[in-house]
């Protein structure tokens, strides 16, 4: 691959690489992917061609940077990436954009990676238009995230509730491996703090077993959340840089 990288970065939980998705699919790009993975993008709308190659290029060049060449990537029946049982790693994308987070799994533990566009600067145009979208905070704020989001300055609303976004996709994908089920926008309650980082509190079913949750880096762009591990107190600890 050449062009098609479009950043290498060391987080705190991985390597993460993205990958600038193709306008459309060719020989060319799917020669990226072994025969299995080209069988099973065959089987998909032809919409979803681009981002799935993508994403699984993405993924591919970071666990190679870590010094690990795979075998083919598929999907589980919860529809994240199938990795041997040895690693973890979480894909992401929007309409240009494919990044692929990945680590060597320690303890059982898993890791989640969200890409969200940042939203447009205060008093830009294209603020303006955003102002008209549906308003999503209920959807994705608690009812003291949204007491505490009247704190901020009303000019940094909709970039708060991006990050509050993206913090609680990238949670769910670290955690949808240990629960094995969807994981609601109102089981987890951040709290921002003025370091950078942030608390959260988990409000998860007694079966699903317990969580002890922090976050930091408020990067608006990439949000990654490793790193549950199996066993009675578990740990999460997601960092904000940029579901399956």
């Amino acid at each position: 691959m050449g062009d098609e990288i479009a950043f290498r970065l060391n987080l705190v939980h991985g390597r993460c690489a993205g990958v600038r998705i193709p306008a459309e699919v060719d020989e060319s790009v799917l020669a990226g992917l072994v025969p299995e993975e080209r069988k099973f993008v065959s089987t998909l709308a032809p919409a979803r061609h681009p981002s799935w190659v993508a994403g699984r290029l993405a993924l591919r060049e970071a666990f190679r940077d870590l010094g690990i060449e795979l075998g083919p990537i598929l999907v589980t029946p919860r529809g994240a990436p199938a990795l041997p049982s040895d690693l973890t790693g979480s894909i992401s994308h929007k309409r240009t954009l494919a990044v692929g987070l990945a680590a060597r799994r320690e303890n059982g533990a898993s890791i989640g990676v969200d890409l969200e566009n940042a939203p447009p600067a205060p008093n830009s145009v294209l603020e303006a238009r955003a102002q008209a979208r549906p308003d999503v905070r209920s959807r994705v704020l608690t009812r003291d995230e949204l007491a505490r989001l009247e704190r901020v300055p009303k000019e940094n609303h909709r970039r708060t509730v991006t990050l509050h976004f993206s913090l609680k996709e990238a949670l769910y994908k670290a955690i949808d491996p240990m629960v094995g089920r969807h994981v609601g926008f109102h089981e987890a309650s951040l709290t921002l703090l003025p370091d950078g980082s942030a608390s959260v509190a988990l409000a998860l079913s007694e079966h699903d077993g317990s969580f002890a949750v922090t976050a930091s880096g408020p990067r608006l762009r990439l949000t990654s959340s490793p790193r549950p591990a199996y066993s009675d107190s578990r740990e999460l600890r997601p960092f904000s840089e940029a579901r399956h």
